[in-house]
């Protein structure tokens, strides 16, 4: 194979491989989320429990659905349990949301197929795209099968084929096996408002309406195959909130982990989102156009019936988290692509090449500063090998060491600090892992190890 040619095949794949390496080699889990979330696969992997309710801490865990799990589970199958191996998903994920994005644009932009690379470098190393991609969250696996359920939907409003409507239906059912009924959000508009976007004069109601409906079952049918086990499996109360109140709690801040912000939160992040490209001259010079440009052209229409109304939609929900835009990202490539469409490929690929290499940079200097107090590791290696004591976890455990220590068997929280003297007089043998912010709350109880940990401190102690 010519060395242009191959080049051209394998620089995506490697890129992600460098940045899935530096994941590995210079960060450590973060708490709270990855090491939570790794914490759910490592005990669904413990009692095989891919049909059964998830837990954390071994209690129901209702707060997300299992095609993460699943997949960090099935690179364990093959490679083991590590680190590296979960997240060998999330690195693939990765990889094909950004081949995916391309299919996306090339559909919509037909003059992006003359360079089928420029949506690819754009992406790849957009701010959002680079904190994401190795993080074991769920928001770049929902993008892939967004995508997927996007680029059915055009394929269905092109040719009105009942398979592609079904293939749309199974990829939406697996978003919300990813994230929950909120993947429907991310593709609802463009079903809804597909007379306005449409190049092709619209469908009869009931034509669209029947591919649409078949859609939605098949989608609804893929989710019941997973629901129907886990809720016969549980009680009423875990059912409950499993399917009702992680999702009405969130829109309404009805809910404990709600993360209510003002409805204005999400715009200060829009530059983020465009990052680093928002810098170039050549995107001011033509954003105006883009604005400006006819609505004769598919494209365009698509974008502004999918980006508005779902950007709206989450700035009303009471519950915003940064990552909940993740999957819109590819629509903003496509306007960054449009607008950069005077700049050189070449200087696409060379700014590129920096900001990635700047961002891996930045991991290797700051896993010996910055990152350090994050890495929980020794707490959870003295914990690994000390199984035959009874441990507590003093404020708030989010299972931060459950995957780390491998843990077997559930640890005990305590809200309050003031809850530990009466553990340790039930538990004379016992250990606590405590987060402290002043050395006088633990004057008490004779230390073992201490780290800084996210601003404050955290060790391991006994009965003093």
């Amino acid at each position: 194979m010519h060395r242009s040619k191959l080049i051209e095949r394998l620089w995506l794949p490697a890129a992600i491989f460098i940045l899935y390496l530096a994941a590995i080699a210079f960060r450590p889990l973060m708490p709270v989320d990855e090491t939570r979330y790794m914490t759910v696969a490592w005990e669904m992997f413990l009692h095989h429990g891919w049909f059964q309710p998830l837990t954390l801490n071994f209690e129901p865990y209702h707060h997300k659905p299992p095609l993460l799990f699943w997949l960090i589970n099935l690179s364990w199958s093959i490679f083991g349990v590590s680190r590296w191996a979960g997240l060998i998903p999330i690195a693939l994920s990765s990889l094909a949301s950004v081949y995916l994005a391309g299919t996306l644009g090339k559909m919509l932009f037909p003059a992006f197929e003359k360079d089928k690379h420029r949506i690819s470098l754009i992406m790849i190393s957009c701010a959002p795209f680079l904190m994401y991609s190795t993080l074991v969250m769920f928001d770049i696996t929902l993008m892939a099968f967004v995508l997927l359920s996007l680029i059915n939907l055009i394929k269905y409003s092109r040719t009105l084929r009942l398979h592609y409507a079904a293939l749309m239906g199974l990829f939406l059912g697996l978003a919300v096996l990813t994230k929950g009924p909120v993947a429907y959000l991310y593709v609802m508009y463009p079903v809804l408002l597909a007379p306005l976007w449409m190049k092709t004069e619209f469908p009869k109601p009931t034509k669209w309406g029947a591919g649409c409906l078949l859609a939605l079952v098949i989608s609804a049918i893929t989710v019941l195959c997973w629901l129907i086990p886990v809720v016969i499996q549980s009680d009423n109360n875990f059912a409950f909130w499993l399917i009702w109140n992680q999702t009405a709690g969130r829109v309404t801040g009805n809910f404990d982990d709600a993360h209510i912000r003002p409805i204005t939160f999400y715009l200060p992040l829009l530059p983020l989102m465009i990052m680093p490209w928002i810098i170039f001259p050549s995107f001011w010079r033509s954003i105006e156009r883009f604005k400006l440009k006819t609505f004769d052209d598919e494209g365009p229409r698509f974008l502004y019936c999918w980006l508005l109304p779902v950007f709206i939609s989450f700035c009303l929900i009471s519950g915003k988290q940064p990552h909940y835009l993740v999957p819109l990202l590819p629509g903003t490539v496509f306007i960054l692509a449009f607008a950069l469409r005077e700049t050189a490929t070449k200087s696409l690929a060379i700014t590129a090449t920096l900001v990635i290499t700047i961002f891996v940079s930045g991991q290797a200097i700051a896993s010996r500063s910055y990152l350090q107090p994050y890495d929980q590791k020794p707490i959870a290696d003295y914990v690994q090998s000390h199984p035959q004591n009874d441990w507590a976890f003093v404020r708030n455990y989010h299972g931060e060491i459950g995957f780390l220590s491998r843990l077997e068997k559930p640890i005990t929280n305590l809200d309050d600090i003031q809850d530990l003297p009466k553990w340790f007089s039930k538990h004379p043998n016992g250990k606590a892992v405590i987060k402290f912010t002043d050395q006088e709350e633990v004057k008490n109880y004779q230390s073992i190890l201490e780290q800084d940990y996210r601003g404050r401190r955290a060790g391991i102690f006994t009965k003093g």
